[in-house]
């Protein structure tokens, strides 16, 4: 059951002419986001904006990501997800990858015709090129390769999120709070169009919306 307080995420799509879309969107089940919820919302909001300012012809792949979790490390320690006592600035919880107990999945994936469409990550005119590096949350040793070029025409989604479990050191407003917001793209020479801004994301938007 939804109940009253509670946020509703939808992540849909539908296919045209052999093409899918692919858009989601959160919204408070009774019209009005709560304090907490809307100082989340505003924070992936503002990521996705930094996402779709680096989505432009010749930038890498991994850009429009490092945006996102540029801004999502500022904010998390900013409302108190992260302790600064703890994790320090911004840019140490990206180097260890502190973010990833809220934010758990890449910004993007290829979109045409599959949800998921095929197509490398890697941009074919460096493959011979990669370097190594320990993961700090696994231990693992990950090897980078270089992030796709980006094309104009290419079609990716923009899709950051927050995802809050409740846990130790995590403040209990924020609790079982869950955000996505996600927008197709397609890359131009100057940024890229989104195509499903004809869904609002502004939350005062969503609420005014939810009034009608």
């Amino acid at each position: 059951p939804v109940r009253a307080g509670e946020l509703v995420l939808i992540d849909a799509g539908c296919e045209l002419d052999g093409y899918a879309s692919d858009i989601t969107r959160t919204f408070p089940a009774d019209g009005r986001f709560t304090g907490p919820q809307r100082a989340l919302y505003e924070l992936v909001l503002d990521s996705q904006k930094a996402a779709v300012a680096a989505t432009r012809a010749g930038a890498r792949f991994n850009d429009p990501h490092d945006a996102t979790v540029a801004v999502l490390a500022q904010g998390m320690l900013d409302l108190g997800l992260l302790d600064r006592k703890v994790y320090g600035n911004a840019q140490d919880v990206i180097e260890q990858r502190a973010f990833f107990q809220f934010y758990m999945h890449r910004t993007g994936h290829w979109l045409g015709m599959d949800v998921h469409d095929c197509g490398s990550y890697v941009e074919p005119s460096e493959l011979g090129q990669s370097h190594e590096r320990k993961d700090p949350l696994s231990g693992e040793t990950i090897t980078n390769r270089p992030s796709r070029i980006l094309r104009p025409g290419m079609c990716t989604t923009i899709e950051p999120g927050i995802y809050v479990r409740p846990a130790a050191g995590v403040p209990e407003q924020f609790h079982n709070i869950g955000i996505r917001i996600e927008d197709d793209a397609i890359v131009t020479e100057t940024g890229c169009e989104l195509i499903t801004r004809g869904v609002p994301v502004e939350p005062d938007e969503i609420e005014a919306l939810m009034r009608d």
